[in-house]
């Protein structure tokens, strides 16, 4: 099963002699992206071996499609780390191996820029590393080469330079891929390989959830706990994570058993935003209980039809003005056919101050994304409380100092509460504070001093190909276009706060 679609090779077919029910799926299948799981469980390896046969003897000539240099690059990494293990279990695979090997590296130019890339080169040295003495001057070229890919794409707080909490995982587990069968053939690799997976470990804490999953930004979904532990746990030691990521743009606020995770950066450089949100200062927080305030996400496997809409404003837990997000996409037209979805416009001058404090910690955030259109800077302020049972905020609406307004008319704004499908939200009558129960447990208090609060349906696809439905509070008025941030026309006051003692 993938992506909501299903097929049956029945007790002794496989998956490469039938028609397959869409490209997403074949690209699926033809990646080996399951591979891990198949050997982690019993009777894997000899299946694996088996599929791994029949694929090479299905596709032993050409395929545009199978030989795409993308997918061409993330079927070779799979079979390069497993390669010990799939030839015991089968026999002779290491010349289909080496055949692949030879066509990824006449077109390594060809891969897509991004982690496509980075999964390239470190396939590449993989492919060194188990040539060994053979592949003496191969293993250094391809170790220079990633290290200029790491260069590109790693920051320097080890988040990826797409910000994707995702695709920092995914960067992370190509890295690893690439460490461990050096270390498995005795051979050396780079400085700057073993510094990248050093400084990526403690982003990924710094990025997770109380669950174990990941915040879904930026094109990104939860991920799998047990997958995201054991990379963590792939070195010595336990990696702690950062009060926040300068360089990636994130905060996390911490507090007895609460996370805030906070993004508080623009749009990474093209050709790195073809997956990036327009969402600045959008929040998530989870709790002992799990996750209580969330972005709608994203899922590769979800319908595509979704991929677009959860990239605005209005699908993040954030403000939105004049329902549209800061900075626009890239819709038709010559640049969107060159370029793809990228950022055509993105929000500017995004900043934070932090202020941690025996009480509890304190964020100020603002950027300039409304600004050109409407003369106005959202302002984002935080509160978590030392126990992490009180967390309160402020969003506002201003025309900076020194600055002229645009226009002295009102213009509509929406404050979005997403909240997770384990959540269920009651509004109270006065229609100012709101009930959430988490997994039927824990029992928090919204309240808001702007109005009107509303519920509205919502979705979730940061935990799969199925949208799941959930619920959202909205805040809706109307702002001064020449508001200094203070009236109540501009300014928004809320708090969450754990009730004691409750369960439902």
């Amino acid at each position: 099963m993938f992506g909501g679609h299903s097929i049956d090779v029945g007790s002794h077919g496989h998956p490469f002699s039938v028609s397959l029910p869409s490209e997403r799926f074949a690209d699926w299948i033809h990646s080996f992206d399951w591979l891990a799981d198949l050997l982690s469980v019993p009777g894997g390896e000899a299946k694996a071996g088996q599929l791994v046969a029949q694929w090479a003897d299905a596709f032993a000539g050409s395929n545009a499609f199978v030989f795409a240099p993308d997918l061409l690059a993330r079927r070779t990494l799979h079979w390069g780390v497993m390669l010990s293990t799939l030839t015991d279990a089968h026999g002779v695979l290491a010349g289909r191996y080496s055949a692949q090997m030879r066509l990824l590296r006449r077109d390594t130019a060809r891969v897509s820029d991004g982690l496509a890339q980075l999964r390239a080169r470190a396939s590449l040295v993989i492919y060194g590393a188990r040539l060994s003495e053979k592949g003496e001057t191969l293993l250094a070229r391809a170790l220079d080469s990633l290290d200029e890919e790491i260069a590109l794409q790693i920051l320097a707080d080890g988040g990826h330079v797409s910000r994707s909490p995702m695709a920092t995982l995914d960067a992370l587990d190509a890295l690893l891929a690439a460490d461990a069968v050096l270390q498995a053939t005795n051979l050396e690799g780079s400085r700057a390989l073993d510094r990248a997976i050093d400084r990526m470990l403690p982003m990924i804490a710094t990025l997770r959830h109380t669950d174990g999953g990941l915040g879904v930004f930026h094109g990104g979904h939860e991920g799998d706990p047990a997958r995201i532990t054991a990379l963590l746990k792939s070195r010595s030691g336990s990696p702690q994570p950062f009060a926040f990521g300068p360089h990636t743009g994130y905060h996390r606020l911490e507090a007895g058993e609460t996370v805030v995770l906070v993004d508080l950066a623009g749009v990474p450089a093209r050709p790195f935003d073809l997956e990036a949100h327009l969402a600045p200062l959008a929040m998530e927080i989870s709790t002992a209980e799990g996750r209580l305030l969330v972005n709608c996400g994203w899922h590769p496997q979800a319908a595509p039809a979704w991929r677009r809409p959860v990239r605005a404003s209005a699908a993040h837990s954030t403000l939105t003005l004049a329902d549209r997000s800061p900075g626009h996409i890239l819709d038709d037209g010559f640049l969107a056919d060159a370029l793809g979805p990228a950022i055509a416009q993105e929000p500017e001058n995004v900043r934070a101050r932090r202020k941690e404090q025996s009480s509890g910690i304190w964020l100020e955030s603002s950027h300039d994304g409304y600004k050109a259109d409407h003369g106005l800077v959202h302002r984002r302020r935080l509160f978590v409380g030392e126990s992490g049972d009180d967390v309160r905020g402020e969003d506002s609406l201003f025309v900076p100092l020194g600055a002229v307004p645009v226009s002295r008319d009102t213009v509509p704004f929406a404050l979005r509460f997403h909240f997770h499908p384990d959540v269920r939200v009651s509004l109270a009558q006065d229609m100012s504070s709101a009930l959430l129960v988490q997994k039927g447990r824990a029992g928090w208090r919204f309240r808001t001093d702007g109005g009107p609060l509303a519920v509205e349906p919502s979705v979730y696809l940061g935990s799969g190909a199925r949208p799941l439905k959930c619920q959202q509070l909205v805040i809706t008025g109307q702002a001064l276009g020449d508001g200094d941030g203070q009236g109540r026309e501009n300014r928004v006051r809320w708090s969450l706060r754990r009730l004691k003692g409750r369960s439902a």
